[in-house]
């Protein structure tokens, strides 16, 4: 239920509708059996798994992961109950100790646990424990880039003929987030993005997009390539631009205006060749 309230939390900010009204009374309900947060603490041990046939809960003591876990889904809806979630998987970790950041008895720390501590230093805007856990990281998880495809990926010392997906998924997201932004993307969704200028039929992985901004001042959505997969290097391509009216509009590439594009079905459709290019499309 933690995470559908994020669901219902969306469809709320998107449509006006009230669906979170439910989160809110289970809410309730699970901080007095389930999550046992009272004021800034946590006075028990967490429910990791409950049947409801049985009556059995299966604590989660000493697993920072279920909390970590469990504060993502609450963050954008409970922001006070996610840092207590937060900090006390950090305290109980022990990061912020010198001692943590080392092997403990032999083991490298838990990567779902320091993804996810990343992720949450990312979102308070906690620049020291950042640079701590990314040390670590970047020392013990195998950061590789694939020169053949041009693919970034951890192994995370799993030694497997491929990386493994979901963990990546989430060190990207770690990656990836601003300040504040996973809280923002509930409860301030970008609406506007429906009516701008958006790129669509993009041949990823082949040809990679760094950058669209649209410029509202501007008028102008702003393009960015980099080199693609190395494969196809200089391949032609191409990709379409949506909400725009080709007969005001202009395009630069690589800062010369030009004319390799074409109108199709009212939107337009811009030619280019795999590598590093930059190009702006403006309306008159």
């Amino acid at each position: 239920m933690a995470s559908a309230g994020l669901g219902l939390r969306l469809h709320d900010s998107l449509y006006g509708s009230d669906h979170h009204r439910a989160f809110h009374m289970w809410w309730e309900y699970a901080k007095q059996h389930y999550i046992p947060i009272r004021g800034q603490e946590i006075v028990a041990p967490m429910t990791s798994y409950y049947d409801p046939i049985l009556g059995v809960h299966m604590p989660a003591e000493g697993e920072p992961a279920v909390s970590l876990m469990l504060a993502q889904w609450l963050l954008p809806t409970k922001p006070d109950e996610a840092r207590v979630l937060v900090d006390w998987a950090i305290d109980r970790i022990g990061w912020r100790s010198d001692e943590a950041m080392e092997n403990q008895g032999g083991k490298q720390l838990a990567q779902r646990e320091l993804i996810y501590g990343m992720m949450f230093a990312r979102e308070y805007g906690d620049g020291a424990l950042l640079s701590r856990l990314s040390a670590y990281a970047e020392a013990n998880y195998e950061p590789t880039w694939d020169e053949a495809t041009g693919e970034f990926t951890w192994g995370f010392g799993l030694n497997e003929t491929y990386p493994r997906g979901q963990i990546n998924a989430m060190a990207a997201m770690a990656e990836a987030l601003s300040e504040g932004a996973w809280q923002r993307l509930f409860a301030e969704p970008n609406l506007h993005k429906f009516i701008e200028q958006t790129v669509t039929g993009v041949d990823f992985p082949n040809f990679c997009l760094t950058q669209a901004v649209y410029d509202v001042d501007r008028r102008s959505l702003i393009i960015a390539s980099d080199r693609g997969a190395p494969a196809a290097a200089g391949q032609p391509t191409t990709f379409r631009i949506t909400n725009v009216d080709p007969d005001r509009c202009t395009v630069e590439a690589d800062g010369v205006v030009s004319d390799d594009w074409r109108v199709v079905d009212r939107n337009i459709e811009v030619s280019t060749t795999v590598g590093e290019h930059s190009f702006i499309v403006r309306m008159n």
